[in-house]
């Protein structure tokens, strides 16, 4: 009864973590999320977080998990193109929650997680004394299952962020690689062509 009053006062109070219990196998093992990615879906209540354009836009690919931290290896759009980033999320004494570094209280749950098909992942963090909250649903496979992507919308919903803020990142575009220097190209091409001729003489 004492847990249940506390739950309650926390969600009244405005607290992330009163809606963030992780996984529901209390035997879950994080080192399970670790692995390729792809974003199928995100979301936030912030609406110009989803823009394709926006800076603070980060697409996680890659995950890995080490004793103390989550290694979230992401891309960032800049003048149309993918930049690769690497940020650390160090645990915390809370199961499933997680500090980023250099980043005061921006904090990274890990919410629902079938390891093999998909995790959701919910940011919170405080901008202009303004909570923003920001969730990414990954996929194992290009495309999330209908079941996970439903699941990612009631999720959503019942962290507080309307139905309009939640989009399929498979259908608004993927992430086209980093243009190539001028001339790298072209030495790409030259390197491939002397290994090429190497070979045919060996």
């Amino acid at each position: 009864m004492n847990l249940l009053l506390l739950a309650v006062g926390l969600t009244l109070l405005g607290c992330p973590q009163a809606l963030h219990w992780g996984p529901q196998d209390p035997n879950f093992n994080e080192t399970l999320v670790s692995g390729e990615w792809f974003l199928a879906g995100l979301a936030s209540n912030q609406p110009k977080l989803l823009r394709e354009d926006e800076d603070a836009r980060l697409l996680i690919h890659r995950i890995q998990v080490t004793p103390r931290a989550l290694q979230l290896h992401l891309r960032r759009k800049v003048n149309g193109a993918c930049v690769p980033i690497t940020m650390t999320a160090n645990k915390t004494k809370r199961k499933f929650q997680y500090l980023l570094e250099n980043a005061a209280q921006n904090r990274v749950f890990l919410g629902k997680a079938d390891p093999k098909s998909y995790i959701i992942l919910c940011n919170h963090r405080e901008e202009r004394k303004k909570e923003v909250v920001a969730v990414s649903l990954l996929s194992r496979t290009p495309e999330a299952s209908p079941d996970a992507l439903l699941m990612f919308t009631d999720y959503c919903r019942n962290h507080g962020i309307h139905t309009t803020n939640i989009i399929n990142v498979t259908r608004t575009g993927g992430c086209p690689p980093l243009p190539q220097p001028r001339g790298a190209e072209g030495t790409a091409r030259t390197s491939t062509r002397l290994a090429t001729d190497r070979s045919l003489r060996a």
